[in-house]
C-alpha cells in the first residue's frame, strides 16, 4: 500500500513543480512589467519637464511686436466666448498670424491647447485683427493667452497683453412677488353715480 502511495506521489511531485515554476515566472514576469512601467513613466515626465523648462529658457526676447487686448468670457446661455483684439505696433508686416489659447477642463482640470487664426491673418503696421473661440461654459473653466506665432516668426512673437472689453453686468434676478396697486379713492367734489349696485338708492 506504501509503494502505490509512494507511486502516485512520484508521478504528481512533475505537474507541481511545473505549476510552481509557472508561478514563479508569472510573479517574476509581474515584477519587471511593473518597474518597466514606472521607469517609463519617470522618464516621460523627467523629458516633460526638461522641453517645458527649454521652452521657458528659448522664449524670445526683445522689444514687444503686438499688443493684444483680451476680452472677458462672454456668456450667453451655455456658450462661453473668449476672444480678443491683436494690434501689430511693429513696423513690419506680420502675415499668417495664429493665437495660442491654452484651456483647462473642468472635468479632469487638464489643459488643452487651440491655435486660432486672426481676422484678418495679416497685420500691416498699426493694424489690428480679431480672434475669437466659442465653447461650452460646463465643459471648460479657464482660458488664457499662450503665445502668438506667424510665417515671418519660426518662434513665438513678443506681445503685450492688457485688459478688452469687460463683460457686461448681469441683469438683476427677477421677483415672483406679486404688486397690488390700491383703487385710489374718489375726490372731493367730484360728481358720482349715485345708483350703483354698491350704493343703491331709493328713487322717489
Amino acid at each position: 500500500m506504501e509503494s502505490i502511495h509512494l507511486e502516485a506521489e512520484a508521478k504528481r511531485s512533475p505537474i507541481t513543480l511545473v505549476i510552481a515554476l509557472c508561478c514563479a515566472l508569472a510573479v517574476t514576469g509581474a515584477l519587471f512589467a511593473g518597474y518597466y512601467f514606472l521607469r517609463r513613466r519617470h522618464a516621460e515626465s523627467q523629458r516633460a519637464m526638461q522641453q517645458t523648462q527649454a521652452g521657458a529658457t528659448s522664449r524670445p526676447t526683445g522689444p514687444p511686436l503686438i499688443q493684444v487686448y483680451e476680452d472677458d468670457a462672454m456668456l450667453k446661455g451655455a456658450q462661453a466666448t473668449v476672444g480678443g483684439t491683436v494690434v501689430n505696433i511693429s513696423s513690419e508686416n506680420l502675415t499668417d498670424i495664429l493665437v495660442d489659447v491654452e484651456l483647462r477642463r473642468r472635468k479632469d482640470a487638464g489643459v488643452e491647447t487651440r491655435s486660432l487664426p486672426l481676422v484678418p491673418k495679416d497685420l500691416a503696421p498699426n493694424q489690428q485683427g480679431r480672434y475669437t473661440l466659442t465653447l461650452l461654459s460646463r465643459d471648460y473653466r479657464h482660458a488664457r493667452l499662450l503665445r502668438i506665432k506667424s510665417k515671418e516668426h519660426a518662434d513665438e512673437i513678443i506681445f503685450k497683453s492688457a485688459p478688452g472689453a469687460q463683460r457686461p453686468p448681469e441683469p438683476p434676478p427677477q421677483s415672483n412677488k406679486t404688486v397690488i396697486v390700491p383703487r385710489p379713492s374718489p375726490r372731493k367734489g367730484k360728481e358720482e353715480f349715485i345708483n350703483t349696485p354698491d350704493n343703491p338708492a331709493r328713487v322717489p
